[in-house]
């Protein structure tokens, strides 16, 4: 059973796509990082999944 299960997120602003069909399932134990240049949607992508 998955701590963190992500399926089929997509966040657009207008034209622009941050992410498209994006998924991912992290697990008890997992470390992770998230890298990325600025504007590529890093914390945006945590907003959604707090539900922000």
């Amino acid at each position: 059973m998955s701590v963190l299960r992500v399926e089929d997120l997509t966040k657009s602003f207008g034209e622009k796509t941050l992410f498209q069909s994006i998924g991912f399932a992290l697990e008890k134990g997992d470390r992770i990082g998230l890298l990325g240049v600025n504007g590529t949607g890093k914390s945006t992508l945590l907003k959604v999944m707090a539900g922000y």
